[in-house]
């Protein structure tokens, strides 16, 4: 049976969350890992679809993005000088 595919999320977090998501995910991943060694293959199912779950959350927020600012090579030097030039007030 197939998935319905996640909606978008409505607001974008926070690089906390983010961070925290990505922290859930290496204690799956280890977690996985460790029942799999046990021998508790039934085990790993649980931990894999909330892997997966959490995988295309963080990739639908990351399409979701606009794509960065590129400087091409030529103009790293004048916009490296530009920022020293004018450097950002202190608050």
């Amino acid at each position: 049976m197939a998935q319905a595919p996640q909606a978008l999320p409505t607001e974008v977090p926070s690089r906390e969350q983010i961070q925290q998501e990505l922290e859930d995910n290496e204690k799956l991943i280890k977690a996985i890992l460790e029942n799999m060694n046990a021998g508790k293959l039934q085990a790993c199912a649980g931990y894999q679809k909330k892997l997966q779950q959490n995988l295309m959350r963080l990739a639908s927020i990351a399409d979701a993005q606009p794509p960065p600012t590129v400087v091409e090579p030529s103009n790293v030097a004048a916009v490296v000088s530009q920022q020293q030039a004018s450097p950002v007030p202190q608050q």
